[in-house]
């Protein structure tokens, strides 16, 4: 707002002063009898905190003031007539710096009446302190009526305070009132802009101004500048940039370079971002508005400055390289993506190579952009000589990085090299995700290795990452068409247990519920840990009750006295034998058998492991013969009664 705007009856107030017969009535600033009570929040430091004074002058002051309003006088010139003759700006100055114990009020209060005293002239400290404590409560027109009051009063307005008052305001958004003091300052306040008021409205205009209608009138006061400096040149390079007048913003980046001047971080990473982002992956197409037209339409075409604006981004980078300063890490990794993602991956690992040396622990995203790009397009051994020199700067991998490589030398069919960078992480204590397994499970099952399948996908299951439906039916198809009838029933009961951890863990109770009365009913007994977590899982909820007795039946149908002994079966094995009319079976027959029973299962048995014959040069095949329970049950009686005979595996 133009200061001429300003209310007449407070302008009045800035003219004479003598005139006046209670200071605290008519002030440049607002008395604190007229100002709404003081909210109770915590007042913003400025300055340092002063709650010690250094002269007795100052601290006997200030314990006057501090005093509760009911308890002191409500006219200072009675309370501080004994300091009137020894009031200076360094007294007045010490006296602000204790406003947090002073309060708002007392502390406006006493500037009023010292200001009075000594003409409001005071010296530079004591009006820029007032104009920050003014403008970090967002009091704008008592920062301004200060401002007016000291130029009418013959004191000196310094470009210090008009810059933080331009400041606060631009903050605060009132760009048009910034504006309008920057404009007025030479004229109503006697104070030439310098650089410091000029980069501080320079600022505002560039940073603050959301309408863009701002950016003209910074270019015409920046060329208004005898001698600019390196703030100078970023507010104007940030404000172009904001506004997309990019190749102005360049060049004035050139311009700031031949002078030798350095320009600020945030300069330089908002230029190469609106770079980056303007030649981007997703500016590759364009689109143009058909309004000529009955019915407007809009057309894609290309965009031909895509990749043309990337060029001008790493020539600003390697610019200000050269004169000693990098970009932030993030505007680093945005560059790297976007030369990667057109195809530049040399270039990419030219700015690598820059930064690496300057800032070798903050690259550690670039490098995995790299690593990514490089396996896109199949160029494994740059990959993995880039993965060593990242683990050679002590550059921890993440798990994106060795799943790419991984990836692609599935891929590619080389299934040795994958498992050999899964064996990597295993060690580097990278632990692998349902994708890792995925990936590595589907490769050994094209190239027919599916006894490594099974074993990893056995693993995956075991540390409760659910593998996808086609992948359970690959590998479990390679195990039916095998014959390994056992295997397959075991990696079908670890499932079974997972989805049964996954819904309690979950809290889905009734799926719970359903899934350990299926696995009870087809005779599957679930680990410890499963059990607990389907307790905990129901103990408080309503239906803890359902799940007792399902518990319960669980320990009646699969207690300990259903194990099966090996004294118990080998008579009726023996029997079973005797029957047999081959005798060349017999003669194999193994002397001893074992019995095989999970401990997740105890139910299922297979017993035995013999050599059978396999031709008639006498090559043997050993293979897995499982012995039907009820057949062992017709050759002993301990076994007739036996309820495990009831489920046999066949």
């Amino acid at each position: 707002m133009p200061l001429a705007r300003l209310p007449l009856h407070l302008l009045r107030s800035t003219l004479r002063f003598s005139s006046i017969p209670k200071p605290l009535q008519a002030l440049a600033i607002p008395s604190p009898a007229s100002r709404p009570a003081p909210l109770p929040v915590a007042v913003p430091r400025i300055g340092p905190d002063s709650a010690l004074v250094s002269t007795p002058d100052a601290e006997s002051i200030c314990s006057l003031l501090s005093n509760p309003p009911s308890d002191r006088p409500p006219d200072l010139d009675g309370l501080l007539v004994w300091f009137e003759r020894k009031l200076t700006s360094d007294l007045v100055l010490e006296v602000l710096k204790c406003h947090r114990r002073l309060g708002r009020s007392a502390t406006l209060g006493f500037f009023s009446w010292a200001g009075f005293r000594l003409g409001f002239r005071f010296d530079d400290p004591v009006v820029e302190y007032m104009a920050d404590f003014l403008g970090r409560r967002k009091l704008f027109d008592d920062l301004k009526w200060l401002l007016r009051t000291v130029a009418r009063s013959n004191g000196r307005v310094s470009t210090r305070s008009v810059a933080i008052c331009i400041r606060f305001l631009g903050r605060q958004g009132r760009v048009g009132e910034a504006l309008s003091l920057f404009e007025v300052m030479e004229l109503e306040l006697n104070c030439p802009p310098d650089n410091l008021v000029i980069n501080n409205v320079l600022y505002v205009l560039c940073k603050k101004d959301l309408s863009g209608g701002s950016i003209d009138v910074a270019v015409r006061i920046f060329h208004r500048i005898v001698q600019p400096d390196m703030y100078s040149y970023s507010n104007i390079i940030i404000g172009l940039c904001r506004f997309g007048r990019l190749e102005n913003a360049f060049e004035v980046l050139r311009e700031m370079t031949r002078a030798t001047l350095v320009p600020t971080r945030t300069a330089v990473n908002t230029l190469i971002r609106e770079l980056c982002q303007f030649g981007g992956k997703d500016e590759l197409v364009g689109r143009v508005s058909i309004r000529k037209h009955s019915r407007p339409f809009d057309i894609l075409v290309p965009n031909l400055m895509a990749n043309g604006v990337l060029r001008p981004a790493v020539e600003v980078f390697h610019m200000i390289a050269r004169l000693g300063l990098l970009p932030s890490t993030y505007i680093v990794d945005i560059l790297v993506l976007r030369l990667c993602q057109a195809g530049k991956i040399e270039e990419a690992m030219g700015i690598l190579g820059v930064v690496e040396g300057s800032k070798p622990n903050s690259v550690a995203e670039s490098y995995t952009i790299i690593i990514k790009a490089l396996c896109e397009a199949c160029r494994m051994d740059e990959a993995c000589r880039v993965l060593g020199r990242m683990m050679n700067l002590g550059l921890k991998p993440k798990l994106i990085v060795y799943n790419s490589i991984i990836r692609a030398f599935c891929m590619l069919g080389n299934v040795v090299e994958a498992q050999k960078y899964f064996d990597i992480m295993n060690k580097r204590r990278c632990e692998p995700d349902r994708a890792t397994y995925t990936m590595l499970v589907h490769a050994n099952c094209m190239i027919q290795n599916w006894q490594i399948a099974y074993k990893l996908l056995m693993e995956m299951i075991g540390l409760g990452r659910r593998p996808h439906f086609d992948t359970y039916n690959l590998v479990d198809g390679f195990l039916k068409k095998n014959g390994e009838l056992d295997m397959s029933n075991k990696l079908k009961r670890k499932m079974e247990v997972q989805d049964l951890y996954a819904h309690c863990k979950a809290g889905r109770l009734e799926a719970a519920y359903d899934k350990l009365s299926s696995m009870l009913a087809m005779g599957f007994r679930p680990p410890i840990y499963a059990r607990d977590a389907f307790e905990c899982a129901f103990r408080k909820s309503p239906k803890w009750k359902v799940a007792q007795e399902l518990l319960k039946k669980m320990e009646v149908d699969h207690s300990p006295a259903r194990c099966l002994h090996t004294s118990a079966i080998l008579p009726g094995i023996e029997q079973f034998k005797q029957q047999q009319p081959d005798t060349e079976f017999k003669e194999q027959w193994p002397q001893q058998l074992t019995i095989c029973s999970s401990s997740q299962d105890p139910c299922s048995c297979s017993i035995g492991t013999a050599f059978v014959p396999k031709n008639e040069d006498g090559a043997m095949n050993r293979q897995r013969l499982g012995i039907r329970l009820k057949c062992a049950r017709l050759y002993n009686p301990v076994l007739a009664q036996h309820p495990c005979s009831a489920q046999p595996n066949g």
